[in-house]
């Protein structure tokens, strides 16, 4: 399952192979593996438990962490760049906390190194059903149908087919075409349920619908909490909507406490998804960011292109003036930027 890049820290993961020193805190250098570097190795792994929530949702996928490994092996700080949610990230960390790696090391001694590590959540035994295949192969047949203006009686009867069988991205279509009366008659309690179904089904738009409405108290109490709950695991599960809002909320303070580094988590998050107004709002970020630093400003670069690439021209207008002042050095570095990025989407 592929999931978003939530940190910071994913300028390290972009950056290429190339080796070079980071400031520690204790003003001890941290090291990139690349040449003249070795990358730690694990030589103990303590295996991650899965949280109950994550297994009545049968949630499968890979976290993947940022290890800065010391002089002796030990993870001394972990951070997650690509989470699953459902609890199973917070378990990640604390297995890889308890694993020991051979450090890296340069000129042949050892150093603080900074270490890419995926941990993998699998539910062991769980039986295939060729049925689900069926579903989604139907489902995608009918969007495309819709997208390309040929929808016929005959996709209508299978958006409600599929949704009477609890496929929860049928529900959802179902629910909305419910909702404007679009193909069918108008049933906005209909539509609800389907939804509320849909996102206790963990289906990442249906989710971030209901939590909207729980913020709003809109079509159902108002509860907060469990609504920012909802859309923070929609988010994790690729809706744009939800990375968006988070990213936005998180800017400039509201629902929750003003985070410019959350608002950049969740913005690069939609930024992956090769959405332009989120990769515009990241670069500026970026580029506002407090102790600002060059792999920042290249980072923000490199973002700004992507989207002046797909048209936006805003990142256009941001991007004039900096263009000019880019070194032969730092322009291709952006463009090994852009590469690592198109890999992680």
């Amino acid at each position: 399952m592929r999931r978003g890049v939530p940190i910071a820290l994913v300028f390290l993961l972009l950056a290429g192979r190339t080796a070079y020193a980071l400031p520690d805190d204790d003003d001890t250098a941290v090291y990139r593996p690349g040449p003249g570097v070795s990358s730690p190795r694990v030589i103990h792994r303590v295996e991650p438990y899965y949280t109950a929530e994550a297994r009545r949702a049968l949630v499968q996928g890979t976290a993947v962490l940022e290890v800065v490994v010391d002089e002796h092996g030990l993870p001394e700080r972990i951070s997650t760049i690509s989470p699953i949610g459902f609890g199973l990230d917070e378990r990640a960390r604390e297995a890889v906390s308890q694993w020991v790696f051979k450090p890296g090391r340069k000129d042949g001694h050892p150093v603080k190194t900074i270490a890419t590590v995926p941990v993998e959540f699998r539910i062991f035994r769980r039986t295939f059903d060729p049925r689900d295949d069926e579903r989604r192969t139907n489902y995608n047949l009918v969007v495309e149908q819709i997208q390309t203006h040929r929808r016929t009686d005959q996709t209508l009867d299978t958006i409600k087919n599929l949704a009477q069988q609890k496929y929860p991205p049928a529900m959802y279509l179902y629910a909305k075409m419910l909702q404007a009366g679009d193909g069918f008659p108008r049933d906005p309690e209909l539509a609800l349920r389907l939804i509320l179904d849909a996102s206790a089904r963990y289906y990442a738009a249906a989710m971030y619908d209901e939590g909207r409405m729980l913020l709003d108290g809109r079509r159902l109490p108002k509860d907060p909490e469990r609504g920012l709950e909802l859309i923070r695991n929609a988010a994790v599960l690729h809706s744009r909507a939800a990375q968006f809002f988070l990213a936005s909320e998180y800017e400039h303070g509201g629902l929750v406490p003003q985070s410019p580094e959350q608002a950049r988590q969740f913005f690069r998050m939609c930024a992956l998804q090769d959405e332009t107004v989120c990769q515009v709002r990241l670069a500026k970020l970026l580029l506002e960011k407090e102790g600002r630093e060059e792999r920042d400003y290249l980072q923000a670069i490199a973002w700004l292109e992507l989207a002046a690439d797909r048209g936006d021209i805003q990142a256009r207008l941001l991007l004039d003036p900096e263009r000019p002042k880019l070194t032969d050095d730092q322009a291709a570095w952006i463009d090994k930027v852009k590469e690592q990025i198109a890999v992680l989407k």
